[in-house]
């Protein structure tokens, strides 16, 4: 599908899901080198930014929550010229889709006058995918305060798989925005260049990377949350089943007497108060009074 506008000589073009038929339409529309297209059509693992004469072509893989796999990555393809910019995609992406709608809604509120800046363009479109990552970033770190008060809710198993996961989808996130660092920076120095937008860009430069750079530091933030979470967690789970073996352990301690008391007794010789009146409840209370003792010892010792 192709969703075009046009204002003045400015055109972006923005192709979802797009055929191989369209692609060459496109591509010769604006005399695009063959092996982009070739690129657009196949996925491309790694992001990466390619300059030709009049054009710079640039290839980057967005992170998104995913409900399945918890993240993935959307693949971006940006054309960007003198006078247009495409870009092209294999999935649907909500960020893209809502700036439609507000370029949609000026042109019938009677804006279409006002010619597109390609670097604002690509200004706008840049800062609603790194803003659309900010807020998925968001979204984890409320998964993140909902896992910190179950830990110290007694949640702490519970906490370990959802911990995992969460630190799983926020590593996909930084992974994601590291790749993004090097062709994104050779990119916009392309367009940089005075042959290209020159010194008029570097405000929109700056701020398509402050973008990213805001993105990337939340990550590392809520990763590095994330970790103190896991740490405290480890901690408190640690802390619990060393009670629990404390706890087995003087109850062994305490239940000892009476197994082996009942075998002195059981034994075939003469024993004082075997025999004599009361003497099964002598025994008992021998039993009994011997467990107390041992357990008022591991209280006084603090063992439980």
């Amino acid at each position: 599908m192709i969703t075009r506008h046009t204002r003045g000589k400015t055109t972006w073009i923005d192709l979802e899901y797009p055929t191989s038929e369209e692609l060459l339409t496109v591509m010769g529309e604006f005399q695009i080198d063959e092996r982009v297209r070739e690129e657009i059509l196949t996925p491309t693992p790694y992001p990466f930014t390619i300059a030709f004469p009049g054009y710079c072509y640039l290839v980057l893989h967005f992170p998104t929550a995913d409900a399945q796999s918890g993240a993935k990555v959307q693949e971006v393809d940006f054309i960007v010229g003198k006078n247009f910019i495409i870009t092209a995609r294999y999935e649907v992406i909500h960020q893209i889709h809502s700036l439609h709608k507000i370029i949609e809604a000026e042109e019938l509120l009677g804006k279409t006058q006002k010619q597109f800046k390609i670097e604002e363009l690509l200004s706008r479109i840049m800062d609603r995918m790194y803003v659309g990552i900010s807020e998925e970033i968001e979204q984890v770190g409320y998964r993140l305060d909902r896992i910190e008060r179950d830990i110290f809710s007694g949640k702490e198993r519970e906490a370990v798989r959802t911990i995992s996961d969460t630190a799983r989808i926020l590593l996909r996130f930084e992974t994601a925005l590291t790749r993004h660092e090097t062709p994104l920076a050779d990119f916009l120095t392309f367009l940089g260049a005075p042959a290209f937008f020159g010194t008029k860009f570097d405000e929109y430069a700056a701020h398509i990377e402050g973008g990213r750079n805001h993105a990337a530091a939340m990550v590392a933030a809520y990763r590095s949350t994330a970790t103190e979470l896991r740490i405290t967690n480890d901690s408190l789970l640690t802390s619990s089943q060393d009670r629990i073996i404390r706890r087995l352990m003087v109850f062994s301690f305490v239940s000892y007497p009476p197994p082996l008391l009942a075998v002195i007794f059981a034994m075939r010789t003469d024993l004082p108060i075997v025999g004599g009146q009361n003497d099964f409840l002598w025994v008992i209370a021998i039993m009994l009074g011997s467990s107390l003792f041992l357990f008022l010892i591991a209280r006084f010792n603090r063992w439980l």
